[in-house]
């Protein structure tokens, strides 16, 4: 997992953060599922969806790595460095 030791080499704290609350949706009691997390062409960075034990999809988005300079190709409000969620 490339963006896992590149937090290990930075001591960012963002990738674990973002994977605690991607956790958490797991545990919706109301619709439990899975987080499925796959590669992403952003450097650093994963898709992911939520996949639920009938096999359908639900949410789908990223766990993108903002960098500098800033290669996820996604539109942020304010400047950050670190992982985010986008969906």
């Amino acid at each position: 997992m490339k963006g896992g030791v590149y937090r290990m080499l930075t001591n960012d704290k963002t990738l674990e953060n973002c994977l605690e609350r991607l956790k958490q949706w797991e545990k919706n009691e109301n619709r439990p599922c899975e987080i499925e997390l796959y590669y992403d062409h952003a450097p650093y960075s994963f898709g992911f969806c939520e996949r639920y034990p009938d096999g359908n999809t639900g949410i789908v988005g990223g766990l993108l790595y903002h960098g500098n300079p800033d290669e996820s190709f996604a539109v942020i409000m304010e400047r950050f460095h670190g992982w985010s969620i986008h969906t």
